[in-house]
């Protein structure tokens, strides 16, 4: 009986550390087993947050670019706001100043037409008095004498138009007409040129003593209608002359 029970303790303790040492190897896989999962959740956790890293610093750099573009964006169009502003001071600048060339353009023309009504009353007084230059009166005639081949007026003959000049000036309506002659010595053309300067130099006189043109008629003709005879020297110094004739105006 003493053997007996001794036996069986020892099968039970084998048995025991038997399914001990089962359960020991079974627990390390299945921790392997976990460690495992556990390794493979990781990288992939691992992986997916890289790939989330990658994500944010892609979208960080295009929130950058477009927060530069902005940026750029803004500075245009605060530059284009500014081109836009001195447009718009030059635009009101431009409208100003055609504005005042709109005005002064008015007046000029405003201006020229009366410069021109004036002229239509100046080109009508004209026309009367050429009209008319043949319904004048004959009045004094004074004669100018010039020295051979010369039309300078020389002092004894601007003294003769003193006369002819307060004549005119104190009675407005009295016309003037000059005729030019010279002596008969000499081509025909020259003295008709020469007789129309010394009738342009009694003009020019009267002119500057402030007599109108339009009051004076002048023409020069040669040597035709001879005062005296050119065969001596004192019928030459004779012809040499301006007729210078006062006209009245025909009643």
């Amino acid at each position: 009986m003493t053997h007996r029970f001794l036996v069986v303790p020892v099968v039970v303790g084998v048995t025991v550390l038997t399914v001990g040492c089962a359960t020991k190897k079974f627990v390390r896989e299945e921790l392997q087993k976990t460690e495992t999962r556990m390794e493979a959740k990781v990288g992939q956790l691992e992986g997916d947050l890289g790939q989330e890293k990658i994500r944010i610093t892609s979208a960080a750099t295009q929130a950058t670019e477009a927060h530069s573009m902005a940026t750029d964006a803004t500075r245009r169009a605060d530059q284009a706001a500014g081109v836009a502003s001195q447009a718009g001071t030059k635009a009101e600048e431009a409208t100003t100043k055609a504005g005042q060339a709109l005005a002064k353009a008015d007046e000029a023309t405003g201006l020229a037409g009366q410069a021109l009504a004036k002229a239509d009353q100046t080109d009508s007084r004209l026309s009367r008095l050429w009209n008319s230059r043949n319904k004048r009166i004959p009045g004094d005639t004074v004669l100018v004498t010039f020295a051979f081949d010369k039309w300078q007026l020389d002092d004894r003959g601007q003294t003769s138009l003193l006369d002819v000049v307060k004549q005119l000036q104190d009675n407005p309506n009295l016309a003037v007409e000059l005729e030019g002659y010279t002596d008969n010595i000499g081509q025909g053309p020259y003295n008709i040129q020469l007789s129309q300067r010394r009738a342009e130099a009694v003009r020019r006189f009267l002119v500057e003593k402030g007599i109108e043109l339009h009051r004076i008629h002048s023409i020069g003709l040669g040597d035709i209608r001879p005062v005296a005879n050119n065969s001596t020297r004192q019928g030459r110094d004779q012809n040499r002359r301006v007729a210078v004739k006062l006209l009245a105006p025909a009643e």
